[in-house]
C-alpha cells in the first residue's frame, strides 16, 4: 500500500459517554481544542476544518442506567457514521475526537460506506472485544471491536450498512495489557492478531510493528487507525480511565505513529479516551495533539508550551 500525503482534515468532535461509567470523557474533544489542536495543526501546514461537536442525545428519566444505552448509541452513532461518510466525499481526512470508543463504531461505519474495505489498527490497552455474554459490566464501551466484527446487540450492528463489518484478517491489536477471559477466546476463536506489550518485549517493536502494518494492508484500500490513549504509560498520560505503568513510553509512541504514518494509506483517525478531569495541567491532551501530528505525517520543529503561551497571549491582547 502507497502512503499517501494527508494535506485536508475535519475535527469531528464526538462526546459521547454513554458506553462507559466514567465522568469525564465527554469533555474531551474540548480538551483537545483548548491545548490548540486546530492550531498546531494549521501551524504544520494542514488544511484543517473544525466541524464541532455532534451533540449526545439526553438520557430519558425513566431509563435505567445499567440499560446499556443500546439505542441511545446506536442514533449516535449514525450521526458519527453520516458526518465521517460527508468528510470522506470531500476528500478529507476525518478525525473523530472522543469521547469513549463506543464511537469508533459510528467512524467505521461511516468510513466503509465511501471506502469499502479498510483495515483497522486498534491501539488500545483493552481489546474492547466483548460480546454482551461475555462483558463484565455490560457497558459498550468494553464491546465496540466485537461489534465491528458482526457480534453483539443487533441496533449496533445495524448502524452501518453489511459491508461495514470488518473482516477479521485486516485487524491488528497494538498495545493490550488488560484482557477479560472472554475476549481472548473471542479473539483466538476468529483469528484476530493481538500484540500485547509482552510480545511487544519479548519479540521488540520494530519486528511487532511490521507484523501489524503487514496485517491491517494486505488486503485493504485504506487503514482506520483507532487510538485510546490509555495505551500510554500514565507518567506521560495520566488523564484516562485506568492509567498503568505497563503502557508505551513516548519514545515507542513515537515511533508506532511514525511507522504507521510512512507504511500505509490512513483514511480516518479516533483519538478516544481522554479524561481532562484525571488529567495534570492537560498533559495528556497535549501528548494527543502530538501523537495525532505523528499520524498525519507531521512533526514538530518548536516548542508546544512556548508555542501555546503565546497563543493565549495574542488572544488575550486580541481581545
Amino acid at each position: 500500500m502507497a502512503f499517501t500525503q494527508i494535506d485536508k482534515i475535519d475535527l469531528i468532535g464526538v462526546p459521547l459517554d454513554l458506553g462507559v461509567k466514567e465522568l469525564g470523557l465527554r469533555l474531551g474533544p474540548d480538551a483537545l481544542r483548548e491545548v490548540g489542536l486546530p492550531d498546531v495543526a494549521r501551524r504544520l501546514g494542514l488544511d484543517v476544518r473544525d466541524v464541532g461537536n455532534i451533540l449526545q442525545p439526553a438520557v430519558p428519566a425513566s431509563q435505567s442506567p445499567n440499560g446499556g444505552h443500546v439505542g441511545l448509541i446506536a442514533a449516535y452513532c449514525r450521526a458519527v457514521a453520516e458526518k465521517v461518510a460527508e468528510s470522506l466525499e470531500d476528500q478529507r481526512v476525518p478525525i473523530c475526537l472522543g469521547g469513549d470508543h463506543s464511537l469508533t463504531i459510528g467512524s467505521l461505519a461511516g468510513v466503509s460506506l465511501k471506502l469499502g474495505r479498510v483495515g483497522c489498527l486498534w491501539l488500545d490497552a483493552h481489546p474492547d472485544a466483548n460480546t454482551p455474554e461475555t462483558s463484565p459490566s455490560g457497558n459498550v464501551h468494553g464491546m465496540p471491536l466485537a461489534i465491528l466484527l458482526g457480534h453483539g446487540p443487533e441496533r449496533l450492528l445495524r448502524v452501518g450498512p453489511p459491508s461495514s463489518t470488518l473482516a477479521y484478517e485486516d485487524v491488528a491489536l497494538l498495545g493490550a495489557r488488560d484482557m477479560d477471559p472472554g475476549e481472548v477466546e473471542f479473539l483466538r476463536q476468529h483469528d484476530v492478531r493481538m500484540f500485547t506489550v509482552y510480545d511487544v518485549l519479548e519479540q521488540g517493536l520494530p519486528r511487532v510493528l511490521a507484523q501489524t502494518i503487514h496485517r491491517i494492508t494486505a488486503h485493504t484500500e485504506g487503514v482506520h487507525v483507532s487510538l485510546d490513549l490509555d495505551v500510554l504509560h500514565e507518567d506521560i498520560a495520566p488523564g484516562v480511565g485506568l492509567p498503568s505503568h505497563c503502557g508505551f513510553d513516548m519514545r515507542e509512541a513515537t515511533y508506532i505513529c511514525q511507522q504507521i504514518a510512512h507504511s500505509c494509506r490512513i483514511t480516518s483517525i479516533d483519538v478516544v479516551g481522554l479524561n481532562p478531569v484525571r488529567d495534570d495541567n492537560m498533559r495528556t491532551a497535549r501528548l494527543a495533539v502530538e501523537l495525532l501530528m505523528l499520524l498525519l505525517g507531521r512533526a514538530f520543529s518548536f516548542n508546544y508550551d512556548n508555542y501555546l503561551h503565546e497563543q493565549r497571549h495574542s488572544h488575550i491582547r486580541g481581545r
